[in-house]
Order: structure tokens, then C-alpha cells, then sequence
């Protein structure tokens, strides 16, 4: 038996296991997910499968309606979010939407290293060759575009300019971006223009400590501000006492 088959044999055994514990301890939640679903939360989270929307904040199943990409974008045109945005937002009538970016994010990574890599041909006098369409690296370029765009202004020619605390600004800086993208779609202005209580707010998670970090930057309402959830708190102050930067 291949590892690959081991291990999808093994996730089904614990499925058993788990199956028959949610049903022991819990047979009236059980049931009611069996009728349906009304979650008040919906999540725009990164794919990273270190994230885990439900075990990050110790929900329940049935909690949280949950859709996740790379670096937890909000593009134009993409119908993919704007499927599941418009169904948490005018089917199952959430009331908040979570925009949850984390630490070490490759995505935000790879923006960035796109923006220096395009900032030392630059200096160099250089043309930046696009990448062959359809190829990998074009797909994954198209994506992350956004991610470079905001973070070229930054970008310098150094030999090793991504720093743990420059991809976290970068960071928070998409997470807001994003944010105010999802605030200005027409699906959240529709919700607003009800008088829906629907208010947007940017998270961000930290893998080494498992905590979540609130950004303050949140909407309830067209160039409303959401009521701040902060317990004050920094990058530092969401990272292990070691941590370097």
C-alpha cells in the first residue's frame, strides 16, 4: 500500500471515530445540521493548510460559511468569491464577513518577491519577460498581480529583503485592501442599501501562537466604520517572545 494511501486510509478511520463522537456527545447539533445550515460568519480565508477557520476559533460546525483561496483575495471578475460572497451575504443573510489573512503566507510571499524581482530588473535597465501563458507561472502571477501591485512601492534590490516583519506589513496591508474591496462590491452595498446589519472586518492569524490578530480597519456601512474589536494588540504582541524579526 502507497503512503498516499495509507494516509487517505487513516483520515477515514478517524472520520469513524470522529462520527461517532460528534454523535455521542452532541446528537441534537447533529441533527440540526442534517436540516441545514445558519451560519452568522462568513470567512474569506487563505487556502494554507495551517489555517483552519472552525479550529482557529473554536466554533462549531454550522458556524461559519467558509470560502478559501490563496492570500484570501477578493479579485474583480472572479466568480468563485463572488458565488460564495453573494450566497453567505443574500441567501443565508450573514452578519459579519471575515477577511482572514496569516503569517508567513506564501501568496503575500510570492507578491512580494515578484515586486523585487521586477524592481532589480528595473534598476538593472532590464525588460521583465511575462511568463508563458497558460504555463504555471503565469496562472500564478495573474493571481497574485494584485499582491505585487501593492507591494512594489516597497520593494527595494536587496539580497534578502524579505524579512519576517516586512511580509507581515505587507500582510496587513493586503488583509485592509481586501477588506475595503469586499465593503465596496455591490453585493455588500446591496446588503447595506436594505438596511442590513452586515458589517467586514480583516483578521489575521498567527501561526506560531495560533492567535488571531484584529486590524481595526473594519466596515459596517458605506465609509461607516465597524465598532473596534481590538483588545490592543500588535504584530509582536501576537508572536512568541523569541520571535525575530
Amino acid at each position: 500500500m502507497s503512503s498516499s494511501t495509507q494516509l487517505l486510509q487513516s483520515i477515514l478511520d478517524a472520520n469513524e471515530t470522529y462520527a461517532a463522537a460528534f454523535a455521542q456527545s452532541d446528537p441534537a447539533l447533529l441533527k440540526k445540521l442534517a436540516q441545514g445550515q445558519s451560519p452568522k460568519i462568513f470567512w474569506l480565508g487563505c487556502s494554507d493548510s495551517r489555517v483552519s477557520a472552525e479550529l482557529s476559533t473554536g466554533v462549531a460546525p454550522g458556524s461559519i460559511f467558509v470560502h478559501r483561496n490563496i492570500a484570501q483575495c477578493f479579485h474583480p471578475g472572479d466568480p468563485s468569491a463572488s458565488a460564495a460572497l453573494a450566497y453567505a451575504v443574500h441567501v443565508l443573510k450573514v452578519e459579519s464577513i471575515i477577511v482572514c489573512g496569516h503569517t508567513g503566507c506564501g501568496g503575500v510571499r510570492a507578491g512580494m518577491q515578484a515586486a523585487v524581482d521586477a524592481k532589480v530588473k528595473e534598476d538593472a535597465g532590464e525588460n521583465v519577460e511575462p511568463p508563458k501563458p497558460g504555463s504555471v507561472d503565469d496562472t500564478i502571477a495573474k493571481w497574485i498581480a494584485p499582491i505585487k501591485s501593492l507591494a512594489s512601492p516597497h520593494a527595494h534590490a536587496a539580497s534578502d529583503p524579505l524579512s519576517t516583519l516586512e511580509l507581515a506589513t505587507l500582510t496587513d496591508e493586503h488583509v485592509r485592501a481586501t477588506v475595503e474591496a469586499v465593503a465596496a462590491s455591490d453585493l455588500v452595498r446591496a446588503a447595506w442599501d436594505e438596511g442590513r446589519d452586515l458589517s467586514v472586518h480583516g483578521w489575521v492569524y498567527h501561526v506560531a501562537t495560533a492567535k488571531l490578530r484584529d486590524l481595526d480597519c473594519g466596515f459596517k456601512g458605506p465609509g461607516v466604520r465597524a465598532d473596534s474589536l481590538s483588545r490592543p494588540a500588535t504584530y509582536a504582541d501576537s508572536e512568541p517572545a523569541d520571535a525575530e524579526n
